[in-house]
């Protein structure tokens, strides 16, 4: 008699889901794969028929993987922030307006009920920062809360699985010579010694002291709330914490004689641990409702809500391309954190071959965030 514990089954559940999305993520077509990516999808089938995945789990493997791409990725950040900051700024603002104008064409034009509208542009830009602000948008109705979760469960999916095949299509489709444009953004770490002219001291093993650090203090900043009148509040929430943190200490090296630097031999296995930790989770998480809310409103919704992910996404590209003249993969990772996929950077990590494009996320990723908390709160007072 086999029996399984709550435990047991929770672990059967995430390496299950894990097992097959490794699975599917090796079949490719046209020479594009979806990868780790692929069990996030596995992961929306086992949510439909009943799969569930603690939250905590979900965001534990989000936060492993991020403070593991920041401290990997620190030592050149600021560097990369003052060379092309304000070009970033502008992809941000450049799809995000561009996604608003979209969401009132959808709500004027194709007569979208407004929250269902403004739940979709949050669910096809992957924001939860502007989900949440979404709802508090419309919280003086339970009704209209309700509409816009399930705007944003409807395309939070398809955000995130279009966006990651984007990201391995787009230098495919442009023929790109990987190897030349890794090193038109490779940037020579700065190796940090302690006061002393020491080498730091390493408290744990490979490096670990500086992993639980950034991870411990990027929950703590992530938890912080900004207030921005007449707009809600803001916080950079369990994803960016960790991501800002590690980019920090990563930046570092040190404090005092102690080591802040993750052993380059285990941030691989790390990422992937985190990746497959999150998209078990969230796959389950979103596949619960999915087939239900296509069922009440159909399939001319997702596929109107495609506007909003197509259309941002390569308009911000080609002006980074030909606007902003940035590499091509400096334009991917800027494109893929002003829409806040995180699904889509693990893949573009994975299609470039090198963490140097979480600097171009990292930057822009804080103000996409703002800007979407902004956006949100606009389109419910201008289309409300």
């Amino acid at each position: 008699m086999l029996i399984l514990k709550e435990p047991a089954t929770t672990i059967l559940m995430i390496f299950s889901i894990a097992f097959f999305g490794y699975l599917l993520g090796r079949i490719k077509i046209c020479g594009i794969s979806l990868s780790t990516s692929a069990v996030f999808l596995v992961g929306l089938v086992f949510g439909h028929f009943g799969a569930e995945i603690p939250a905590s789990v979900q965001m534990t493997g989000m936060a492993i993987f991020m403070a593991s791409v920041g401290l990997s990725a620190g030592s050149s950040f600021l560097e990369r922030m003052k060379k092309n900051g304000i070009a970033y700024f502008i992809i941000c603002m450049c799809t995000g307006i561009t996604g608003s104008v979209l969401c009132l064409a959808l709500i004027w034009g194709a007569k979208i009920e407004m929250p269902v509208a403004i739940g979709m542009m949050t669910g096809a830009f992957t924001s939860s920062p502007g989900f949440a602000a979404a709802k508090e948008a419309v919280s003086a109705s339970a009704d209209a809360m309700t509409r816009v979760a399930a705007g944003y469960g409807i395309m939070y999916p398809f955000g995130a699985l279009f966006k990651v095949l984007f990201v391995q299509a787009i230098p495919k489709f442009l023929h790109a010579d990987m190897e030349y444009e890794r090193s038109l953004i490779a940037m020579k770490p700065v190796i940090k010694v302690s006061e002393s002219g020491k080498e730091p001291i390493d408290i744990a093993p490979m490096g670990f002291f500086a992993l639980v650090t950034a991870i411990a203090t990027g929950m703590l900043l992530g938890s912080i709330v900004i207030p921005i009148p007449g707009f809600g509040q803001f916080s950079l929430g369990m994803t960016g914490g960790p991501l800002i943190m590690g980019l920090l200490l990563g930046h570092l090296g040190h404090i005092g004689p102690v080591s802040l630097k993750l052993n380059t031999s285990v941030i691989n296995p790390l990422k992937e641990i985190g990746l497959i930790l999150f998209f078990a989770g969230a796959g389950a998480e979103g596949g619960k409702s999915l087939v239900q809310i296509l069922a009440t409103y159909g399939v001319v919704l997702p596929l109107l809500g495609l506007l909003l992910i197509f259309v941002p996404f390569f308009l911000g590209f080609l002006i980074s391309r030909k606007v902003l003249k940035l590499p091509l993969l400096n334009g991917l990772g800027a494109m893929t954190a002003s829409m806040t996929c995180t699904p889509s950077l693990a893949a573009l990590i994975q299609t470039a071959g090198t963490d140097d494009v979480v600097a171009a996320y990292a930057t822009t990723y804080p103000i996409a965030m703002i800007n979407m908390v902004v956006l949100v709160q606009l389109l419910a007072r201008i289309a409300g």
